[in-house]
């Protein structure tokens, strides 16, 4: 895990320092969630596989835009460490999938529309990292709204990925409040010219398991899932894993508090022979 981690953080400089403006050590640090010496080692690997990191007169760091990561830079025992790396980094990690697809470690015999629906979603991680790091507006295209059943374009101010890419948190435009967009919802990107201009607004707050933000109530979901139930939970929800326990063989135990109803009432509408309720639920199913 401990690899694995540094190896995401090190793809994720790599694309940082490829957008303009350069950045300071400081603000890497940030972004690779590291400390600033950590940051300073992360440079020196970069050189070290053939990378030109350059330095401008403000002690900022960038790579010139032609450079990219190649099969080349690595031999064939490091390649097919790299790609186990990608695979298991989470089956909902956009970014992994995206670099597969960069390093050339996917086959013709691997494409298939869930490759390429991937592939379209990794185009919409790199746009709405151009717009965090350009500090730019964008406009989300056709997003499909579980909670409206409404589709729509969402102005929004980009905030912050969640965990393995699944949602971005931003700030919209229109209803004045920061809100979190699942990324396979969206139909498309577009980075607007238009400057951010409600910072002082954005708060990040950790969604809760389904990808809902804090919310005036808290409910408690507790639930015996067998099987079945607890895999499509954590299929769709990566978040929930952390809060499902074993019970005995093929029972599980799911417990977590939730910002919004309607996810959990949806998936266990849908596996009622599959998904016991238990007791200290403050949810009507």
């Amino acid at each position: 895990m401990a690899n694995q981690k540094s190896l995401l953080r090190l793809l994720k400089l790599i694309a940082l320092l490829k957008q303009k403006p350069p950045k300071s050590v400081a603000f890497i640090a940030e972004f690779i969630q590291a400390s600033e010496r950590s940051a300073y080692r992360y440079i020196e690997l970069l050189e070290e596989v053939g990378f030109r990191v350059q330095v401008n007169k403000v002690n900022k760091y960038f790579i010139e835009d032609n450079q990219w990561l190649s099969p080349g830079h690595f031999n064939q025992e490091e390649l097919s460490y790299l790609k186990t790396l990608l695979q298991t980094s989470g089956q909902n990690n956009v970014l992994s999938k995206s670099l597969l697809h960069k390093l050339n470690l996917v086959s013709d015999a691997d494409l298939s529309s869930h490759t390429v629906h991937h592939a379209r979603l990794s185009d919409f991680v790199e746009k709405i990292n151009q717009g965090i790091a350009q500090n730019k507006q964008i406009l989300l295209k056709a997003y499909q709204s579980i909670n409206t059943q409404n589709i729509s374009d969402r102005l929004v101010e980009p905030i912050k990925f969640t965990e393995h890419y699944q949602n971005i948190c931003a700030f919209e435009v229109d209803s004045q409040a920061n809100k979190y967009f699942n990324i396979e919802r969206i139909g498309d990107v577009v980075v607007l010219d238009e400057v951010q201009q409600h910072e002082d607004q954005h708060e990040f707050k950790k969604p809760d398991v389904f990808g809902f933000s804090k919310s005036k109530r808290r409910y408690t979901v507790h639930l015996k899932l067998n099987l079945k139930a607890k895999l499509l939970l954590t299929e769709e929800y990566p978040l929930s894993r952390a809060y499902i326990k074993p019970l005995r063989q093929n029972q599980f135990e799911f417990k977590a508090q939730v910002n919004n109803t309607k996810p959990v009432k949806r998936f266990y509408k849908g596996l009622k022979e599959d998904i016991e309720v238990l007791e200290e639920n403050t949810i009507n199913f």
